[in-house]
């Protein structure tokens, strides 16, 4: 499969970011297989509130405030703020850092923009100055006379859609931007205070303040991860509990996907039922080392995904990892790739989530199986959120190492 991002000559770090961007397009973490996707999301909202699997690269936070404030008050603001989105992707693409571009191929083509994937992150952070503002009200209202009251005690102002400190945008916004997706430190230090503020007690925090490796493949692998404190702390080992949980569930369902698959006579994979038993037995060694299942209080989790949600987990959901966990205690995890019971579970639950686009047992959507179906364990947007934390840490250091020189 060719990668979707090319480069001719670049550092290690650029190279490491590109690889990072690769694996976001590669296999997104947002499929949901066996219905967990409640779960996991809240969970990441807790360590990562206001991100996404979609987000790309931090700069696009001003981007995207810079469109819409150079296309409010004139005559097609939507137009308008459609076109500058689409010169972004022009100047960006020209410049040394553009690795994470969205419509990096599609160009003038692109359907998703960068406003939609990121408003949610730009209302969280207090970015734009009303959470409330759909993207229409934003370029409507920004800039709007605001009457006297009737006294005429106050003065006459304008309406600020966005932050009233957001830093100016570069000169030749939006045709050029020479640095490309480069914070300057003004920029970096700006979104750093964005998220101590609006993201207290979590593991994002602690990021901004303290730089995460430049590859790791969790939260729970990254040595700056993982010196978090408090409240943070408990959530990241609840993160990873749960993880390491569901994952040999993931890892099941895949195996009994690939021995269908071989036993229909479909021969495009190469023998994935003997690489997925192999990821389960590694799997079964690993979890005693990342949660005791009978001391960890599952129940206290899935209290706090629903405070974190304001709403109840799915019923089916909850009965699914309660019943998963209960049957890896009294199964143990070694025996469960062979297990009737799991694997009657495993293709219960996929008939409940699913119901006719079920795969197992069905033939005809076995041959079109890819070789994975949601077999990643959960991460929690760990790759999207490292790389936006990277890109405000370069933009500090850039700023620290100008300062010495």
């Amino acid at each position: 499969m060719p990668s979707l991002i090319a480069w001719l000559d670049a550092s290690s770090e650029e190279q490491r970011r590109v690889r990072d961007i690769i694996r976001l397009f590669s296999e997104r973490e947002s499929r949901d297989e066996l219905g967990l996707g409640q779960l996991r999301d809240a969970i990441a909202d807790a360590l990562f509130p206001g991100t996404s699997t979609l987000l790309t690269r931090a700069r696009y936070l001003l981007f995207v405030p810079w469109v819409y404030r150079k296309a409010s008050g004139r005559p097609n603001p939507v137009a308008e703020a459609d076109r500058f989105e689409r010169d972004v992707i022009h100047a960006v693409r020209a410049s040394d850092d553009y690795a994470g571009l969205l419509g990096m191929q599609a160009g003038e083509a692109l359907k998703n923009l960068p406003s939609a994937v990121y408003w949610t992150m730009l209302r969280h952070y207090g970015i734009l100055a009303d959470p409330t503002l759909s993207r229409e009200d934003a370029l409507r209202l920004d800039g709007l006379s605001i009457a006297p009251d009737d006294l005429g005690d106050s003065p006459s102002e304008r309406f600020h859609v966005w932050s009233r400190t957001l830093p100016p945008p570069p000169d030749g916004f939006p045709k050029s931007i020479p640095d490309g997706f480069a914070l300057t430190i003004d920029e970096a230090a700006w979104l750093r205070d964005r998220i101590l503020d609006g993201a207290p007690d979590t593991l994002l925090e602690h990021l901004v303040v303290e730089r995460p490796a430049g590859e790791s493949p969790s939260p729970w692998a990254d040595p700056a991860a993982i010196r978090v404190t408090g409240d943070a702390r408990r959530r990241l080992d609840d993160a990873r509990s749960f993880s390491a949980l569901m994952h040999g569930a993931q890892l099941l369902y895949n195996l009994m996907l690939a021995e269908e698959y071989e036993a229909a006579g479909y021969d495009r994979l190469n023998d994935p039922a003997q690489g997925f038993r192999e990821r389960l037995d590694r799997w079964a060694d690993e979890l005693p080392a990342m949660v005791n299942l009978e001391t960890w209080d599952l129940d206290a989790l899935l209290a706090h995904v629903e405070l974190t949600r304001h709403s109840p987990i799915n019923i089916n959901s909850r009965r699914f990892v309660r019943g998963w966990r209960d049957l890896l205690i009294d199964v143990g995890p070694h025996r469960v790739s062979d297990s009737a019971l799991t694997r009657t579970f495993m293709a219960r639950r996929e008939r409940q989530h699913k119901g006719p686009q079920a795969r197992l047992g069905n033939r005809a959507r076995l041959a079109a199986w890819g070789g994975s179906s949601g077999a990643g364990a959960l991460v929690y947007r760990w790759p999207q959120v490292r790389t936006i934390v990277l890109d405000i840490h370069d933009g500090l250091d850039r700023g620290q190492e100008r300062t010495d020189a």
